[in-house]
């Protein structure tokens, strides 16, 4: 990026989280911790894993754990309805409007993108595939393509941070022991 497109880029009072997320993991600091009013602890560690968030689907989950309906959310926020579902339906967000949500629904969204510090590491990516696969019921595939398993990591991870009616894949989740 030229210097001087940097430089209004800064200047800006709200950034999308996509782009956020880029900038921290390119200076390997988690900008989103300044949200969450802590400090990046992890700032400078190799390899860090970064959490990906798709803010639409979980202010969707939250929603939906609070029991509160899109039209009553577009109430809140002084919007209309279909604006919510566009909204629900976004991977990111400008930060300014997240702040905006966080404080009308009383909780803090930016948590999503921080890296916990309270000294408990945080599952990798292949530990989560991993136990994903093991509760997966067997179906014989539509096509089968092979793939590395850091393509598979990438693979599965874009989908999941995609709407789900945006998705190539059906993923649902069914824990091992419950009835289908």
């Amino acid at each position: 990026m030229p210097q001087s497109n940097a430089c209004r880029f800064l200047k800006k009072k709200s950034i999308n989280t996509t782009k956020l997320q880029a900038i921290c993991m390119k200076l390997n600091y988690n900008f989103f911790e300044e949200f969450c009013g802590r400090e990046d602890t992890n700032a400078g560690t190799p390899n860090r894993e970064w959490p990906i968030v798709n803010v639409g689907s979980t202010i969707e989950s939250y929603l939906k754990e609070i029991k509160m309906t899109q039209i009553e959310f577009a109430e809140l926020l002084g919007v209309k309805q279909p604006e919510i579902s566009r909204l629900l339906k976004r991977s990111d967000i400008e930060t300014e409007k997240l702040a905006f949500i966080s404080k009308v629904l009383k909780h803090n969204f930016f948590e999503e993108f921080c890296i916990p510090t309270n000294g408990t590491s945080t599952r990798s990516v292949a530990d989560f595939i991993r136990e994903a696969q093991s509760q997966m019921t067997p179906i014989k595939p539509t096509y089968q393509i092979e793939l590395t398993s850091e393509q598979y990591q990438k693979f599965l991870l874009q989908q999941l941070a995609l709407p789900e009616e945006e998705r190539i894949v059906k993923i649902t989740a069914i824990p091992k022991n419950s009835p289908k």
